[in-house]
């Protein structure tokens, strides 16, 4: 009897220590970028009281803050043995077969973003302040939040995470899903 029980535990840690458990390194290492980005992001945002700069920044950090959410749940699934799925409209998701090319196009979307806001953030140096001040920070908190963007499907995609976006309902009248609610106030525009 003690003799099973030595082969059953000797087997257990034998099937154990030969699985395949996932290595969390990559992801942790992008969650650790990501943070970096949160913390100036969220510096970003402290500096502005309000207006478009302020809203930029706000967008920017929130994309920020659910990539870093989405690949923390990946990340916490890995780590306890549980297969996270995804499903879209019903159906499995399962990531596109062109996935590494995907995966390059928006890489170099991204390095071309990364050399325009190079450009933006010289040309913003060259204005103390007044409406061309103001463009030019704007284009660049632009610049970022497109970065921002890409590098959210980025890094869904890479760890196979479905990416959502916003599109019209479906209607038989081809009318957009949204409409404003009728009032007073609507009906003068």
């Amino acid at each position: 009897m003690f003799n099973y029980f030595k082969i059953l535990l000797l087997g257990i840690l034998f099937v154990t220590g030969c699985s395949n458990i996932p290595s969390t390194e990559e992801i942790d290492n992008d969650i650790a970028k990501i943070d970096r980005e949160i913390k100036e992001a969220t510096t970003t945002v402290q500096n502005y009281s309000g207006g478009l700069l302020s809203v930029l920044a706000s967008v920017r950090l929130e994309t920020l803050k659910t990539t870093k959410a989405m690949l923390e749940q990946k990340r916490t699934g890995f780590k306890r043995y549980i297969h996270v799925t995804y499903t879209v409209n019903g159906n499995k998701y399962s990531p596109p077969k062109d996935k590494d090319k995907l995966l390059e196009e928006i890489k170099k979307d991204i390095e071309n973003l990364e050399n325009e806001l190079k450009e933006a953030k010289e040309e913003s140096k060259q204005y103390g302040g007044g409406l061309l001040g103001v463009l030019s920070l704007t284009r660049v908190a632009t610049i970022k939040n497109s970065i921002a963007f890409l590098e959210q499907r980025r890094l869904l995609l890479k760890h196979d995470i479905p990416y959502y976006s916003i599109l019209p309902a479906d209607s038989k009248n081809n009318e957009p899903g949204f409409k404003a609610t009728p009032g007073r106030d609507i009906d003068k525009f």
